[in-house]
């Protein structure tokens, strides 16, 4: 009898405790006079999300509408209050201005609890500034010039069997962006030909398969990530990993066998092999030089042969000499971990979120044909002369305003997600974030607001040629912390798209359904019933 009168005491105890908590965590922003969106005791303001009656953009318009009129709000991402930001100037504060304030993505994770943790991406203070400086010329414009060939082979071999189709057959869209990004990272990371438009097998096949399980749709999934953002130590505590072992050991040991690989053809002074410009590689030249020469790292004299963009060089001059426990940025040795953790990355993200990308530009070109017929004007007069050429590329002005649409209008991320590492009073105000507080930029939101893009919901490549406000367009994030990829990004979109349109006019087929509706169980825009496109072959 006392047993059970104990067990229904501590039962009563945590019930009471768990209520003083979520009672407490719901009441943070009444607390300090924040306008908020009250949210539900379990998912807070996710629930339409979790039980999948809303995608996280849709989710993120309806809070960023709800919160009209006010510069900044509360809401609940779970159990954890988060701090959206609406404000163009607040948001430039946060993201630039007062960087060092927030310079985290994430809350600290032990690097070596998963694949991820000692990426760029999930890296904090004085450790993720290092990495970045040392990985930041890893995308100049000389280097991605040198990819240029690689990533037009790729966008070839897709074309090529975009017309092994049968005529008047259509084609889903996101799974051929696919097999053209993950052909190109593939490429560009480690020098692999992937071939995933072929029967694949052996390596090839579980690298493809690898490389789409971490975004595949799930709830599961979906709420690892953001458990993962609001509660690292519990989820390292609780052995809950962002990915399964199987695929954290696959890439690995890719890249460990492939790095060792290279070392021993640099041994053998019988090997003719032609360097290779890739991701990896350019990462292991890095290691040699900085064991070879610091000094010359330091002064910057190996990075002096490339022209540098002038974001990137500045980036570059804060971080150069930030002390770290004693060190300067590019003493910092990259390890093999540390360029696993990079190159993973590097594939399952570059390749599912470009791929997403393309898909909704392909789809917003055959939706509007007068777009379309712009582009195709713009690539028939660019290669006029018959010469396709990073130049050429780089100059096709429209296509790029097409691009910075669809990325205005489909962003493939729809928060930027920043954390205090201090305690912070934001500008005008009396509220002081404190520190370890998570801050988000909606950037679906402020995309989608009529206040900065005129009829917001239309598709107008034209508005990019007016200069852009500041603090209302992030289609790579924002900041220092902006994606170290994204000019690689836009150059094999601009690439694919130009081939692409050379060849081919695309049509909509009765196979999509529009408008499009998007899946409410993914990390990267995905859409219910996929994009269908007729790819028809142009007289030119």
């Amino acid at each position: 009898m006392l047993g059970l009168l104990v067990s229904i005491g501590l039962g009563g105890l945590i019930i009471y405790l768990v209520h003083l908590y979520i009672s407490k965590a719901q009441n943070y922003w009444k607390d300090r006079g924040v306008p908020y969106l009250p949210g539900s005791a379990i998912f807070g303001n996710m629930s339409d999300v979790i039980l999948r009656r809303a995608s996280m953009g849709e989710n993120l318009v309806k809070m960023y509408k709800e919160l009209e009129g006010h510069k900044f709000g509360g809401y609940f991402q779970f159990q954890t209050p988060v701090l959206m930001v609406r404000d163009p100037e607040l948001i430039n504060n946060f993201l630039i201005k007062d960087f060092g304030n927030f310079h985290d993505r994430n809350l600290p994770i032990s690097e070596d609890f998963d694949l991820m943790g000692s990426s760029l991406v999930s890296l904090t203070g004085q450790r993720w500034r290092s990495l970045r400086y040392k990985l930041t010329p890893t995308f100049t414009s000389g280097k991605l010039k040198r990819m240029f060939s690689q990533i037009v082979s790729c966008s070839d071999d897709i074309i090529e069997h975009v017309g092994t189709v049968p005529r008047g057959e259509a084609i889903d869209v996101r799974d051929l962006m696919f097999k053209f990004t993950i052909n190109v990272i593939g490429s560009v990371a480690f020098g692999l030909q992937i071939d995933s438009h072929k029967a694949v097998e052996g390596r090839n096949k579980v690298f493809i398969e690898m490389s789409k399980r971490f975004f595949r749709p799930s709830t599961v999934q979906f709420v690892k990530f953001f458990y993962r953002m609001s509660y690292p130590r519990l989820m390292e505590t609780l052995g809950i990993r962002m990915n399964d072992s199987e695929m954290d050991e696959f890439f690995t040991t890719l890249v460990a066998d492939t790095i060792r690989l290279r070392q021993a053809e640099e041994k053998d002074t019988r090997s003719n092999n032609k360097r290779r410009e890739d991701f990896l590689q350019l990462m292991m030249d890095m290691r040699n030089s900085t064991r070879s020469s610091k000094e010359e790292v330091a002064t910057g004299h190996t990075r002096s042969e490339e022209h540098m963009e002038a974001e990137d060089q500045l980036l570059m001059d804060q971080l150069k000499n930030v002390p770290q426990d004693g060190k300067n940025a590019h003493d910092e040795e990259l390890t093999d971990q540390i360029m696993a953790s990079q190159t993973f990355v590097f594939i399952a993200g570059g390749s599912e979120t470009t791929a997403a990308v393309l898909q909704f530009a392909l789809f917003e070109m055959a939706n509007k044909p007068e777009v379309q017929a712009k582009v195709h004007q713009e690539v028939d007069d660019a290669l006029s002369d018959g010469k396709f050429t990073y130049e050429a590329v780089r100059d096709m002005k429209y296509l790029e305003n097409v691009l910075n649409e669809t990325l205005r209008l489909h962003p493939p991320g729809s928060i930027l997600a920043r954390f205090c590492t201090e305690d912070y009073r934001v500008p005008g105000t009396d509220l002081v974030l404190e520190k370890g507080s998570q801050i988000n930029v909606p950037v679906i939101g402020i995309h989608r607001d009529a206040k900065y893009f005129p009829q917001p919901d239309e598709f107008i490549p034209e508005r990019f040629d007016e200069e852009i406000p500041k603090g209302v367009f992030f289609p790579f994030g924002g900041g220092p912390r902006i994606c170290i990829a994204m000019r690689l990004a836009m150059l094999q979109m601009k690439i694919f798209i130009a081939r692409l349109l050379t060849k081919y006019t695309l049509k909509m087929s009765d196979k999509t359904t529009v408008p499009l509706q998007l899946m409410s169980d993914s990390i990267v825009q995905h859409v219910k019933g996929g994009v269908w496109l007729h790819f028809e072959p142009r007289n030119v």
